[in-house]
């Protein structure tokens, strides 16, 4: 199987859209490769005081992912999402079966939800944080998916170092 960006366009999406689409295949990918897999210890095993554990990491990509979602799709936000990136990343640890859950659930909403754009929506604003500070929905969705591979990449990293 090809990775995520050397597939063809995902039909009936604008290119913006199925390649967001092909990046947080990618993420999933990562995530079931690198992280999922662990046992419990080493799930949330930190290689220094104050680093983010692969437990923490993988909250925080599903968190925030459906936080930055929430502004431009039409997702509700479940109350744990609201906790913010201080509990995911430094939080106490909690069954590594909630997280990896948590995370699929999320994916199973982000993904039709982008299926759904169409082309004259992506360059509309739209009120991004609590202060509302608007940006172009482009923007937003293209940020969820840079957000999501960059902390991809430090599970990647934080496994290797096992």
């Amino acid at each position: 199987m090809p990775a995520p960006f050397l597939e063809p366009l995902v039909p009936g999406v604008p290119p913006a859209v199925s390649a967001w689409i092909q990046g947080l295949k990618e993420v999933a990918l990562h995530l079931e490769r690198w992280a999922f897999d662990l046992p419990e210890e080493a799930f949330w095993w930190r290689p220094k005081a104050g680093a983010n554990p692969i437990g923490g990491l993988v909250r925080h990509i599903t968190g925030s992912s459906l936080r930055l979602g929430s502004y431009a799709l039409p997702l509700r936000l479940p109350e744990w999402a609201r906790k913010g990136r201080e509990w995911e990343l430094m939080g106490e640890p909690e069954p590594k079966e909630a997280v990896v859950a948590r995370f699929h659930e999320a994916w199973e909403a982000l993904l039709p939800a982008l299926r759904e754009l169409k082309e004259e929506d992506l360059g509309k604003p739209v009120p991004v944080g609590s202060q509302g500070v608007e940006a172009p929905r482009a923007h937003v969705l293209h940020h969820l998916v840079e957000h999501a591979q960059h902390h991809a990449g430090q599970v990647i990293y934080a496994r290797k170092l096992l």
